[in-house]
């Protein structure tokens, strides 16, 4: 028999591990993340901005029990001065109505239509710079108008079916920018009329009864969605 050479053994060995071997390369790592820089902080000098809210009666027990928000739409213009800080003009239409599960066999409504002067500032949050909130205050002029108002008695009709009153609303407002001057999010504010709401003069009290002595200024809290864009920068 013929003894293979231990060299040679060594060698055919190391051929065939070569021919045979079936391991698959290493993958190669992902390159390191890189970190976003943040945005830089933008100011405008002009910033239209609409909202679309839902108001609720507060503060008044009696508004509470006979009114039901159905939509507001505002829209306002602010003027920027001075590093977020701003003033504008705002205008506001509302809708409350009296429903069947406030008032049985009523169906009446309120409308609502505001105008304002604002002073307010903007702040960047964030690492990033990319979020927006906002504080402001309007003082303000409002025209309320009733409509199906009713009475059973012919005697007793209501005191009056409109009003005009002052009012303010402090408000605030969160934005997520998509671009550095356009973002949306979510708006909240609170209005209060410098008149009283008193079932008793629209005659609410023939179908409902109320406590008379709880006749206080009308107020609602309103939430929803807000939009915001700004044009013409400011260095």
């Amino acid at each position: 028999m013929r003894i293979i050479p231990f060299s040679a053994f060594v060698s055919l060995l190391c051929i065939s591990t070569c021919v045979f071997s079936q391991d698959e390369p290493l993958p190669t790592p992902p390159p390191p993340a890189i970190e976003t820089a943040p945005a830089k902080k933008q100011y405008y000098l002009l910033s239209p901005r609409v909202s679309v809210t839902v108001p609720h009666p507060m503060g008044n027990k009696s508004f509470k029990k006979s009114f039901v928000g159905i939509y507001e739409v505002s829209g306002c213009l602010n003027l920027m001065l001075y590093k977020g800080f701003f003033i504008g003009a705002s205008a506001k239409n509302g809708l409350l109505k009296i429903t069947e599960n406030k008032i049985a066999d009523y169906n009446a409504s309120m409308s609502i239509n505001n105008v304002a002067i604002k002073a307010g500032n903007d702040f960047y949050v964030g690492e990033k710079n990319k979020t927006i909130y906002s504080l402001a205050l309007s003082v303000g002029n409002n025209w309320t108008e009733y409509s199906g108002i009713k009475t059973k008695d012919a005697k007793n009709p209501p005191k009056y079916n409109s009003f005009n009153t002052y009012y303010i609303e402090p408000e605030m407002n969160i934005f997520f920018l998509i671009e550095s001057n356009f973002g949306i999010g979510a708006t909240l504010s609170y209005t209060i009329f410098d008149a009283h709401f008193d079932p008793y003069d629209l005659a609410l009290n023939e179908y409902a009864k109320f406590d008379r002595n709880n006749a206080v200024s009308t107020q609602f809290i309103s939430f929803g969605f807000g939009f915001y864009y700004s044009m013409v920068k400011k260095k």
